[in-house]
């Protein structure tokens, strides 16, 4: 096979600069057919056995990422399977199948214009921080794990003074630990890594099951969850099952470590087309889900920087930054399913988060 004239019929690619570069070309069933060296060392396996083998092995979604590179026409970021590895994928469909170039996503992008160039800095930092995710975990751990084990007594018996100090320490890397995850969380959804895999499934199964999830969360308080549905709601729905539950779940702890106290209810719709057309969005069937507290009480400038943890760090209500580092995964992880997110609050009477997301009902 001549991997050199199959290069030339893509166009797309830079034949020079592909090269160097790791190159795959795969079946349209996604099986490896051919591979240069730069390929078996960022695979970390021989060619033998890359050429015995389907792509779907090595990277996440595949054959997803590979139509939208083909459709969008630009590079998609890539994650090798069980590996926080990351790199861009320039794919070109070809008579045989699939030309894959891989670059290291870290790599300086080509001159842009300010706004692209911005976005490409963002993806980069993002990338970055989520390539040491291991390494900014790892240690907080470490001591979340052992501060736990002296508490719980198997370093020995401590003084009344040590203990205290040792269940503070405990308590300060819990909170680190759940803060760095958040944070790497916003990373991903804003270096756009989550490609939406749509199924059908019974979206109040879903709601119920996070539900029960979170029980302990407000286990010990005087909080209930209400869900109510309409009366006419469709409730399988064709969408992404763990981006919905991820959002469900991110909102339903916000309102819970910040309450109580009160009712939260879960309420599921199915807006009409005059309400689409209010919020600017395509035609389509659309499946309203509302989350409301009437014990979580916010000011305006709460509202204002509440998706937007960037703004609050700038300003002296800082210690809603990881409020809004959550909700900013939320509102990257709707904006992906082509949906919307907004909050509203009544002095008084309750907040409420509303998403509304695309949902093919069938």
């Amino acid at each position: 096979m001549d991997i050199k004239k199959i290069l030339f019929r893509t166009n797309s690619i830079d034949v020079e600069k592909a090269l160097p570069d790791a190159i795959v070309l795969c079946g349209k069933d996604g099986k490896i057919q051919w591979v240069n060296d730069v390929a078996a060392e960022i695979f970390e396996t021989s060619k033998m056995h890359l050429l015995t083998s389907n792509i779907s092995d090595f990277i996440e979604n595949p054959m997803t990422l590979i139509t939208n590179s083909v459709i969008m026409h630009k590079p998609v970021i890539t994650k090798f399977i069980g590996k926080e590895i990351y790199f861009d994928m320039t794919v070109k469909e070809i008579e045989e199948g699939y030309v894959l170039d891989f670059r290291d996503a870290a790599q300086p992008a080509p001159e842009v214009g300010l706004d692209e160039a911005q976005e490409v800095i963002n993806r980069e930092k993002n990338n970055f921080l989520l390539k040491l995710a291991n390494d900014l975990k790892s240690p907080i751990q470490s001591i979340v794990g052992f501060s736990q084990a002296m508490a719980d007594g198997l370093g020995g018996n401590m003084t009344e003074q040590q203990e205290k100090y040792i269940r503070i320490i405990n308590k300060n890397s819990s909170e680190l630990m759940y803060f760095v995850g958040k944070l790497l969380e916003l990373s991903q959804t804003e270096s756009a890594l989550k490609v939406p895999e749509y199924k059908t499934f019974d979206i109040l199964g879903l709601v119920n099951s996070v539900v029960r999830f979170n029980e302990q969360l407000y286990k010990g308080k005087d909080v209930k969850i209400n869900i109510q549905q309409e009366a006419n709601l469709k409730k399988t729905i064709s969408s992404d099952e763990e981006i919905i539950k991820n959002i469900l779940q991110d909102i339903l702890e916000v309102i819970l470590k910040s309450v109580d106290l009160g009712d939260i209810t879960i309420t599921l719709s199915t807006p009409d087309e005059e309400f689409i057309n209010s919020k600017n969005l395509p035609q389509s069937v659309y499946t309203m889900i509302t989350l409301s507290s009437n014990a979580l009480l916010l000011s305006e400038h709460d509202l204002e920087c509440m998706f937007d943890p960037y703004k609050i760090v700038d300003s002296t209500n800082r210690k809603n930054v990881l409020r809004a580092i959550v909700l900013a995964s939320v509102k990257n992880l709707v904006q992906s399913l082509n949906g919307t997110i907004w909050v509203e609050s009544q002095i008084l009477k309750n907040t409420s988060f509303n998403i509304l997301i695309p949902s093919n009902i069938v």
